[in-house]
């Protein structure tokens, strides 16, 4: 089946933005404000990437309205069914209940979204997905977490990305088997099909909104490691402006700005 047929008037949405109707009637200057900052979070190639960041945030945010409007629009720019399964996979790790009962109300479009996708670039050219990318060798088919495991996920993190998170090693500390469930989620969110770039990008953008310095970092390793070029990097850190505001800058500044000055550069 080919994707849905949509309203002219707003093809990817299907109804008119509220937010820009309200400005738009009542102060047709903060519309075009608005309108005039959004393309400047990104200098990359146009792509899924952006709509499935924001789906992400929404789906851990309750906001169905959103969800549905950011599936539609990567399922416009080329993203599968399976990719954005996973984007939603990802957002119940943080999301829980709160955010994934609103998420719901995107199954019918699921549903309908069971041919190829339109055709596109949903992702840059350097991404791709990779079965059991970030697996840190703890060993899952036995529950509870022995020293092996921890040993391994400590061995993972220090390979990866040069350090061990703090989070990691207050739960090694005092909750060893929910530090190997979580990561078993962790590990497990991406299935199908996404590629694996996106697990640091959509939790580095998350981060930032939620002022936490140490996922910031930890997701500005894991995407180094994961080959994100610094462009890909700076979309994923300016779009949070959205939400986060100018201001949550200083903490990617102050927590991981000895890491983006240290990035590679695209010509090697």
């Amino acid at each position: 089946m080919t994707a849905p047929e949509l309203p002219d008037r707003a093809p990817v949405k299907g109804r008119p933005n509220a937010s820009i109707e309200f400005w738009t009637e009542f102060r047709p200057e903060v519309a075009r404000l608005h309108q005039a900052r959004t393309p400047l979070y990104y200098q990359g190639e146009r792509s899924a990437v952006p709509a499935l960041a924001c789906l992400h945030q929404y789906a851990i945010k309750g906001f169905a309205d959103g969800v549905r409007y950011e599936t539609r629009l990567a399922w416009s720019r080329g993203a599968r069914r399976s990719d954005i399964l996973d984007v939603l996979s990802i957002a119940f790790i943080h999301g829980g209940h709160v955010g994934m009962y609103p998420a719901t109300t995107v199954a019918p479009l699921l549903r309908e979204y069971t041919g190829p996708p339109p055709p596109g670039t949903p992702f840059p050219r350097n991404w791709a997905f990779e079965r059991g990318a970030f697996s840190s060798g703890m060993d899952f088919s036995r529950p509870g977490a022995s020293a092996a495991d921890l040993d391994a996920l400590d061995d993972w993190y220090v390979a990866t990305i040069g350090e061990v998170p703090r989070h990691v090693r207050f739960l090694r500390r005092n909750r060893p088997d929910l530090l190997k469930a979580h990561r078993n989620r962790y590990e497990n969110a991406i299935s199908e099909s996404l590629p694996k770039q996106m697990l640091p990008y959509l939790l580095l953008h998350y981060d930032i909104y939620r002022g936490f310095a140490g996922g910031i970092r930890e997701n500005l390793l894991l995407a180094r490691a994961c080959g994100l070029t610094r462009e890909q990097v700076l979309d994923a850190i300016c779009s949070s402006v959205l939400h986060a505001g100018a201001a949550g800058l200083d903490l990617v500044d102050s927590a991981a700005g000895d890491v983006l000055a240290a990035w590679p550069s695209a010509d090697g």
